[in-house]
């Protein structure tokens, strides 16, 4: 019952949404060619650069490898490094691929679940440092993040003592295997398209019909789709309140992520309640830092 009620509520969403965008087509078109250039033109090379090196790199047994050298599974610092680098959904991403090689078993991936979301550090330092007076902020809210998923993954990290068969697989050819990498980033980064963009075109027609106050129309704008939330801090004038309006998008991650991270971990047996639990201890964490270290 409760199901049937769900999916009538989703139905009926979806008509609404449907009828408004047919009602404001010229501001829906806009929309998504403006959303669209900001995808193509920052998001898409680097995401497909390193989600693409990152399969590559696990289709070449670099996880065991490393793993070899360290003389313990390494599974969980590849994930943290290369998620690290990579920005936000990656960390599910890397999961799932390495749950999918049963190089991590499903008690450490509903672990690692919930402290391997960071954004990339290149729009941390790049675009976003350019919201503030100094360098400064946006290095503390990198930071931030950073200590709040260390302390998170202190506290809820993996056992030592598990014991994973580390075996190597020898991969097809680099041709094969380059295009299926590739084929699986395109694939990912369709996903993000999709959802970013249908959570922008939500709130850019609730924007065109409710008037919100300066700080509740911030916080939706990023609830909804972070990236936009984030450059339209530059309304408050307030640094200290401007960086932790960043924390909360980056840190939660927006519902668009969150659909991001429940469609990569769909066909897993990774609990989305772990990575929404790990959102909301990282939220609290991080901006405490960054109050204390601004």
């Amino acid at each position: 019952m409760k199901k049937i009620r769900k999916s009538n509520l989703i139905l009926i969403a979806l008509t609404c949404l449907t009828v408004l965008c047919l009602l404001n087509s010229t501001i829906v078109t806009n929309k998504i060619l403006v959303y669209t250039k900001l995808f193509i033109e920052k998001l898409f090379p680097a995401s497909f650069l390193f989600f693409t090196l990152s399969t590559l790199l696990i289709e070449y047994n670099m996880v065991q490898k490393l793993s070899k050298v360290l003389k313990r599974n390494s599974a969980n610092l590849y994930i943290i490094v290369m998620s690290l680098i990579s920005g936000f959904p990656s960390g599910s991403k890397y999961t799932k691929e390495l749950l999918d090689k049963n190089l991590i078993t499903e008690e450490s991936a509903n672990k690692i679940i919930s402290y391997v979301h960071f954004p990339n550090p290149i729009f941390i330092l790049g675009p976003v440092a350019t919201l503030f007076p100094s360098k400064k902020y946006a290095v503390t809210i990198l930071l931030s993040i950073i200590i709040a998923n260390g302390i998170i993954a202190l506290i809820n990290h993996p056992k030592e003592n598990e014991k994973i068969p580390i075996f190597q697989k020898e991969p097809s050819s680099f041709a094969i295997t380059l295009s299926k990498a590739g084929y699986s980033s395109i694939k990912t980064l369709l996903l993000i398209y999709g959802t970013s963009i249908f959570f922008y075109l939500i709130i850019t027609l609730i924007n065109h019909y409710i008037k919100f106050s300066l700080p509740a129309y911030v916080f939706f704008n990023g609830l909804f789709d972070l990236t936009n939330g984030i450059f339209l801090t530059s309304l408050i004038t307030n640094p200290t309140i401007r960086g932790l309006f960043i924390i909360f998008f980056t840190s939660f991650g927006g519902l668009s992520v969150h659909m991001q991270t429940k469609s990569i971990i769909a066909d897993t047996s990774i609990n989305y309640n772990n990575f929404l639990l790990g959102r909301c201890c990282q939220t609290v964490l991080a901006s405490i830092i960054f109050a204390l270290l601004i």
